[in-house]
């Protein structure tokens, strides 16, 4: 786990490790997403190939997709 603090102004810095992991570049948009007790941080790409960047995407998630889409919905 990774730390930042909040300024007065409630504005953290990135941590290098998540910037990186996330490819993320100055001036770019994030979007954060709140589920139950959780944040979830979101860099939106383009991708060229959307059915093919989504074929097999579920066999490496250790995720419980219904249950998401539970959560996301109880907090839209």
């Amino acid at each position: 786990m990774t730390d930042s603090t909040l300024t007065s102004k409630y504005q953290a810095t990135v941590p290098k490790q998540v910037r990186e992991f996330l490819g993320l570049k100055a001036g770019q948009t994030i979007s954060w997403h709140v589920v139950k007790a959780s944040v979830i941080v979101d860099a939106p790409k383009k991708i060229k190939n959307p059915t093919r960047a989504l074929t097999g995407m579920g066999i490496h998630l250790n995720v419980d997709a219904v249950k998401l889409v539970r959560e996301v919905r109880e907090n839209l």
